[in-house]
């Protein structure tokens, strides 16, 4: 028999994956947060990069590059790393 997740209990395992309850190796860690990028560039826009482990101040991070399925505003980015701005379709600074 099928188990029947909620949305909110879907987040509730991001969540705890996010936050190293879940995957404790950081390879996995790091093709974790590529997959999840994938899915955020799939339903969002944008093209998924590269993922690793920044530095301390920054820890794990995945790059995103802008296309022309992000909405002319940067859609779902535009309030995130905020020193790129993408704006009708294109990068600007």
């Amino acid at each position: 028999m099928s188990k029947i997740l909620t949305d909110k209990e879907m987040c509730a395992i991001i969540h705890g994956a996010v936050h190293g309850e879940e995957i404790d190796d950081s390879g996995s860690y790091i093709h974790f947060l590529e997959d999840l990028g994938e899915l955020i560039a799939d339903h969002f826009g944008g093209d998924r990069g590269t993922a690793g482990f920044g530095d301390e101040e920054l820890g794990y991070t995945c790059a995103f590059r802008v296309n022309e399925c992000v909405p002319d505003d940067g859609g779902v980015y535009a309030k995130y790393d905020t020193d790129v701005t993408w704006k009708d379709g294109k990068e600007t600074q």
